[in-house]
Order: structure tokens, then sequence, then C-alpha cells
């Protein structure tokens, strides 16, 4: 009895894609897939796999475009990359070289395994995102799944069980939130058509014709991007090498495997190996054998499902007021019956403050925990017991205590407003970044690099890249050519700027004022960007406030005689439900945007 894997086997990973988002049209139409090739039995398979998909259901034409990263680990590794390009002829292939700068052994590295991986990801994402790829198939098997538990084990032998659920069938891509379109739309939506998806009525009530930065406020980024697929995770690699076997696929043996002394990995797959080289685990404690952790696997997969929907109704129980796009700055109510929801169920309460938060923290997407830690949900239970003004700084986000309504501790509802902390010294400095001309993707031919030239459109205007900053804003510019880009820069607001800023008009100062006021209350006033020339403020770029460039002018109402002709900003993507569920009756803040 044959036990290789068949081309039906990813029939229902790929019916889901397209019921995720990737249209019928884009399936039958075909539709542009990516996949990792390292060259080895299991994504050689999966490559073999995805191209005879459509032979198993004719209406499925689906197109595999090949990435092959050479990790530049050893000599032969580019050679050997080229090698499995040229035995891939049949499907469009990519080569893609890691750089590790000059006279640099990778291998030598102690955290070679993360970086690699790291940069992997990086080389993959920005190419699909170039060739518009939304999904990335990965050759991860059950032995991979096995290991990659057993690594958390080792590493942290207290590990919870949410970090024994292992690699998932479906993930976002991995290291790369700075890379514009990994995680969202990549295009500029404007905030009336973002919150056209919630509220079908909303065009007429909020749609701004002032003509200041043509009209543009800061919007919300859509969720979009790249998805990773695993759809072999629960086929063993002795499965696959069957697939290869009986279908004639050549695969390449990457000796580095071999060295138990290169990675933990390694020396996990030596450990677990019999005497006769093969992957038998039968000569292993019980619990150390595949069977046993894949069962842990799963029952963790539980504990986390379970953990995430009780947090989920636990949000519910947050009204959220307010929420200012200027600044990033949310308002909430709560009332008693959060305090004992969480004291109820104290994991699924720090679930639920781990998930508020995240929507203002500055916090990078990959490091956002699911649980904060428990003494600070205490620490703000507390302080919703108490009557006097509060404030507390959990997960890289300062809570304070607006006020206490109600005279009866059974309905009292108590005010919070979250806001970005005042920023410290070191964090001022990283988040003081210039822009990049934008690479416009030239034409892609089959089996070959992208060609790229500068963005310039008819009036010799050019556009940077998108830039994140401070983690939560998406920024992008457009100046009158690259040497003028190469002046503008984009930092926080600093006290030391109030001189400048005030310096205008009394009626301009006095209007800054108020916006400041409103928008970024007291310090908050401290973390909204700047866009500057030649060092001195142009742009509030949230606030939609332009600097004139000459101190003795008024500050004008278009860009026209700015260094800086436009821009476009984005809030980071916020995909909580409790956001979703109620986009309707938030008061959304922005510039000369007004809904009540």
């Amino acid at each position: 009895m044959s036990h290789a894997v068949t081309a039906e086997c990813l029939l229902p990973t790929l019916s889901r894609i397209w019921r995720n988002g990737l249209s019928k049209e884009a399936l039958h139409g075909p539709g542009r897939i990516g996949v990792c090739v390292s060259g080895g039995p299991d994504s050689i398979a999966l490559a073999y796999l995805l191209k005879q998909a459509p032979r198993t259901d004719p209406g499925m034409r689906v197109e595999p475009l090949a990435f092959i990263v050479n990790h530049n680990a050893r000599p032969k590794s580019r050679k050997e990359a080229h090698f499995v390009a040229r035995y891939l002829e049949k499907l469009e292939t990519v080569v893609l070289d890691i750089d590790w700068g000059k006279g640099l052994d990778p291998t030598s590295l102690p955290d070679f395994e993360m970086l690699a991986r790291r940069a992997r990801y990086r080389l993959i994402a920005g190419e699909a995102i170039r060739r518009n790829i939304h999904h990335l198939f990965l050759g991860h098997h059950q032995d991979d799944q096995v290991e990659t538990i057993l690594m958390r084990l080792i590493r942290n032998p207290n590990t919870s069980f949410l970090g024994l659920q292992g690699m998932s069938e479906q993930s976002a891509v991995p290291c790369c939130e700075d890379i514009r379109g990994a995680h969202e739309l990549e295009q500029y939506e404007r905030f009336p058509h973002w919150l056209h998806q919630f509220d079908r009525t909303i065009y007429n009530d909020i749609e701004d014709n002032d003509s200041v930065n043509f009209g543009k406020q800061v919007t919300v980024a859509r969720p979009d991007g790249l998805l990773i697929h695993r759809p072999l995770l629960q086929f063993p690699k002795s499965r696959l090498l069957e697939t290869c076997k009986e279908n004639g696929i050549i695969y390449q043996r990457d000796k580095t495997n071999d060295d138990p002394t290169l990675t933990l990995r390694n020396a996990i797959r030596q450990l677990r190996r019999s005497q006769s080289g093969l992957t038998r685990d039968q000569h292993l404690p019980r619990a150390l054998q595949a069977r046993s952790i894949l069962q842990l696997c799963d029952r963790a997969r539980e504990l986390a499902l379970s953990l995430v929907e009780r947090g989920t109704d636990i949000l519910r129980r947050i009204k959220v007021d307010t929420f200012d796009l200027r600044s990033g700055m949310m308002t909430i109510s709560l009332s008693k019956g959060f305090v004992a929801a969480c004291e109820a169920d104290p994991a699924a309460g720090a679930n639920a403050l781990a998930r508020l938060t995240s929507v203002v923290s500055y916090q990078s997407r990959d490091d956002v925990p699911t649980l904060v830690p428990h003494d600070r949900l205490v620490d703000f239970l507390e302080a919703m017991r108490s009557r006097g003004p509060k404030s507390l700084t959990i997960q890289k986000v300062l809570l304070e205590m607006l006020e206490v309504e109600g005279s009866s501790i059974e309905f009292e509802t108590v005010n919070w407003r979250l806001s970005r902390p005042p920023m410290r010294s070191s964090e001022i400095r990283l988040v003081h970044q210039g822009f990049l001309p934008k690479i416009a993707q030239g034409d892609i031919g089959l089996g070959s690099s992208s060609t790229c030239q500068s963005a310039v459109d008819a009036a010799e205007s050019v556009w940077s890249e998108w830039l994140l900053w401070d983690h939560r804003y998406w920024v992008r510019v457009r100046a009158k050519s690259a040497a003028s880009l190469s002046e503008i820069n984009i930092r926080p607001y600093q006290a030391s700027d109030a001189a400048q800023a005030f310096g205008t008009t009394e009626n301009e100062s006095a209007r800054l004022r108020r916006i400041l006021a409103q928008a970024a209350p007291g310090k908050t006033r401290y973390t909204l960007p700047v866009l500057t020339v030649r060092g001195r403020i142009s742009v509030f770029p949230t606030l939609n406030i332009i600097m004139p460039e000459d101190p003795s002018k008024e500050n004008g109402s278009t860009l026209t005689p700015h260094s800086i002709l436009e821009w476009e900003i984005c809030y980071k993507v916020m995909d909580q439900p409790f956001i979703n569920e109620q986009v309707k009756t938030i008061e959304w803040r922005n510039a000369m945007v007004n809904r009540r």
C-alpha cells in the first residue's frame, strides 16, 4: 500500500483560501500563490503537489511561484539554490540571497537559526508583495512540529500551554511588521471609505472637503497581506520521502542538518533518530515520542481557543466611547461587572486586558502577549475599586482614570483614557527617521528577479516608501524630487518645538493650542509625529496642520509652497472584535471630522 501524499490532500487548504478572500475568479482564473522551497524532500514534494492540484480538480487553476532562499551559510549554497531552481523548471522560480555582510560566517553566530529565519521571511515577504501574492505555502511536516514543541520545552521547561501549540496550519507572516502590505492593505484608503465597510450611511456624515492635504486625513489600515499555509503538518517526513520516491522527484540533502552542534533543532533530530538513521523515536521515553507530543499540542490548542473565546466575552463588557486617530488615544467605560468577570476568570481577564491595550500600544506586533502578567491585572482591578484618580502603565500603554459616575458601587461606571506614554530619550532617537524614495516594480519575467526604478509622477515629484513610525502609524510623503525627499524626516513633537509651533499669528497659535488640548492633552502631545524639512517642523501630519516654511508667512491652506507636497498616514490595523463590533457607536475623532 502506497503511503505517498497526493494532491487531493491540498484541496481543503486551497478551498479555505477561496472562502477566506482569494476570489473564485483568482483560483479559477488562475490564482498566484507562493511556495517556499528549500530543496529538501518536504518543500520539493509540496511544490510538486501544488503543481498537480489542477489535474486533480481541473477547475482550480492555481499557479505556484517557487521562492528559493540562498542562506549563504556555506560555500556551495548558492550553487545548490540554483540547482533546485533548474529542477523546478516547470515552475516560475525566484532565488533570493541573504546578505550577511563581508567576512562574516553566519553559522558562528549564537542565534544563527533565529536570524536566518527572520531574514528568510523578510526576503520572501518583500518579493511576494511586489508580485501581488497573498498566500505562501510552507512544507513544514509532522516531524517539524514535534521538534518545535521539544525545542520550546528545552528552552523553557516552565512554558505554559500557550507555548505548546506548535505551528498552526494558517498564520500571518512573522518578522515583517514594518514591511507595508505584509499585514494590511498596501494602498491608502480614505477614512470615510474605511468606515463605510461598517456603516453604509457614513459617507455624507464625515466626508471632508477641506483642501489641506487634498482632504486626506488619518485613516485606519485594513487587515490584508500575507497568509502562511502549512498543509503538510499532519504527515510525517517518511510519507513525503515516499512521495518523492514514487513520483521520481529529485531533492537535495542539506548536510548541515546532520550537525547536532550547529542548532538546537539539529540536536533534537539526532536525539529522535534510531540507530538505523530514520526518525523512529520508539527508543525514547513515551512522553517524548511523537504521539505524546502531538497530543500535548492538540490539548494546548483547545485550551488556547477556549481562552480567547472567554477573553472575547469579557471584552464585550467594555464600551469604547472615543478613539482619536490623531494621537491614537482611546477612552472607554467599564462597569464593576468587568471586575467581577476578571476575578471569576483571571486568565480570560488577562487575555482581555492584553487585547484591549494592544489597540493603543506601541509594542511590535510580534511581541504582543496573549496574557498580561497576573500582577498587572491585579493592579488594574484594584484601581477599578478605588475612587481617587489612578494611572498605571500596562503593556506600554498609559491608562488614566478620568472620572467615576454613580453613587452606588453596584452601578458604578469608571472611565479610562488609554494613550501612548511619554517617550524616553532612547525611544525618541529610534523614531527619528528619514524617508526613502519609492521603488516602483518593473516588468517581472518568469524565473527572474524584479527590476526597479524610482516612482516619479508626471509632475516629476517623488513618493517615498511607506514607513512604520513608532509601531503605530504608517506614513509616506510626496516631495518635489529625490533631493527634497532626503531633507524630510519624521520625529515626535517636543517641548523645544513650542517656540516655532506657536510663533505664528495669534489666531493660528490659538487654533493649534485648542487642537492639541483636545487631540493630545498634557504630555501626550509629545508622542505626536511631526514632519520636518531640514530640521524645521513643516507638518503635523495627523492634525492636518501645515507650518509656514517662511516664519514671516501665515499658515496656508494648501501644500503648494512647501517641500512636502502631500502625505498619507494610516493608523495600524485594529482587528480586535470589540472594536469592529462598536465601530458604528464609537466617536471617531480626526482632523476636521465631527460625527456627533
